[in-house]
């Protein structure tokens, strides 16, 4: 409804232009023109936003924590069946995929790493660093549980923030966390699932757009309406 009134507004200001003087028509037409093209920019970006639904809906869809040249972690997640995002949401990845994924990031092959997912996401750690709390034995916030994913030892990381709650000698309970997790991997695949649910779920309108633009978000394969607006300095 909005874009048939922003049309037949074009409509109207086209007809009124013809009793006005040759300066101000051509001033009003490169309005007109400016108008058509948001008109049409308004239409992909639905068009992507509605593709991108039906996509989560019924497909993989692999998000990387990766920057400067340096992946963190990934998580795949499955075809998105209710609104409520949990850790059951995703697939995880073991060290080997993870060095393999760094590599093929690294050198930009991401057709190689698309294969059975309908988008890869590559995320800035900043951008997912949104009021959070996890209890792990105690309350972690979101720069907790960055620290944890960012670590080389992330089960040393968790043990020394949780010793002093569970009494426990941080050896023991590294060997626990091994236990309850698996590797180290899982814990920080488990951990950036919940983060990137809690951003889904505080993500304000145009928070997208205003990461792709600053390059902290890269969607692939990339629709031509975000191609288009990373270089439209007022979306």
């Amino acid at each position: 409804m909005t874009i048939l009134l922003i049309l037949l507004a074009v409509l109207i200001i086209h007809f009124v232009t013809k009793f006005l003087g040759k300066g101000f028509k051509i001033v009003t037409r490169i309005m007109l023109l400016i108008i058509v093209l948001l008109v049409i920019l308004t239409l992909l970006v639905y068009k992507d936003m509605n593709d991108l639904r039906k996509g989560f809906e019924k497909n993989n869809n692999t998000f990387y924590l990766y920057e400067n040249n340096q992946l963190y972690t990934a998580v795949t997640l499955k075809p998105i069946t209710n609104t409520n995002l949990t850790v059951d949401s995703f697939n995880y990845f073991e060290k080997e995929e993870l060095d393999r994924v760094e590599q093929e990031l690294n050198n930009k092959n991401y057709k190689e790493l698309l294969k059975n997912n309908y988008k890869l996401i590559i995320i800035s750690p900043s951008i997912i660093n949104k009021p959070y709390s996890l209890n792990l034995g105690v309350e972690l916030n979101q720069y907790d549980l960055l620290s944890i994913i960012k670590s080389k030892d992330p089960f040393q990381v968790l043990a020394e923030k949780t010793q002093a709650a569970h009494g426990m000698s941080v050896e023991d309970l590294k060997r626990g966390l091994g236990y309850i997790y698996g590797s180290e991997e899982s814990l920080k695949g488990y951990l950036f699932a919940g983060l990137l649910a809690n951003y889904f779920q505080l993500q304000k309108p145009g928070e997208l757009v205003s990461n792709v633009k600053e390059k902290k978000l890269m969607i692939y394969p990339e629709s031509i309406s975000f191609k288009v607006i990373k270089y439209m300095p007022w979306v």
